[in-house]
């Protein structure tokens, strides 16, 4: 098994290091704190695409060559209690994984109160070169402490026209307390 730094571990390795399960939304446990966000004309939410951990919202108007931009929402109560800044350091860690990765963003501003970490980036995938953010939030509340990530993943030469929908998206996820 090959081993790696404390720094290059991902936020799912951090976990796993510490044998803590995130149980997402869709399995059947109970929510203390749910998280959504916008519905923007053109973004649809497709049934054959429904995550059991998450929400995915695809803008099928704007998909060229194959490709259909993406929204994917995961939300989950962690079973045990960690460390938000040790986890949220391995938020950029994901992102620089990908093919390619050319970084443009990073920000460990709280988001909404809580703990965030926000990277922006373009990577390449086959034919297509992608521009992604990517938002994680721990946030603490007496029922337990919960992690999010949101993701929106679109074409590169879509910045222009997508940007509105990506800072909307970006910006306008909540929480809401059950």
């Amino acid at each position: 098994m090959r081993r790696m730094s404390v720094e290059a571990m991902t936020v799912a390795e951090r976990l796993e290091s510490l044998n803590v399960k995130c149980v997402h939304a869709g399995s059947g446990q109970a929510m203390g704190v749910t998280a959504d966000l916008p519905r923007l004309p053109g973004w649809t939410e497709p049934s054959a695409a429904n995550l059991s951990s998450g929400k995915v919202l695809l803008n099928t108007s704007c998909a060229v060559d194959g490709f259909t931009p993406n929204t994917v929402l995961l939300h989950g109560l962690l079973d045990n209690h960690v460390d938000a800044d040790w986890l949220l350091a391995g938020a950029f860690e994901d992102s620089r994984r990908l093919p390619g990765w050319s970084e443009r963003e990073t920000s460990t501003t709280d988001f909404l109160g809580h703990r965030s970490a926000f990277v922006n980036g373009i990577y390449a995938v086959d034919q297509w070169v992608l521009e992604a953010t990517t938002r994680y939030v721990v946030l603490d509340d007496r029922s337990g402490q919960y992690l999010t990530q949101l993701t929106v993943t679109i074409l590169s030469s879509q910045r222009d026209d997508l940007a509105t929908d990506v800072a909307v998206m970006n910006l306008g996820l909540e929480f809401a307390h059950c």
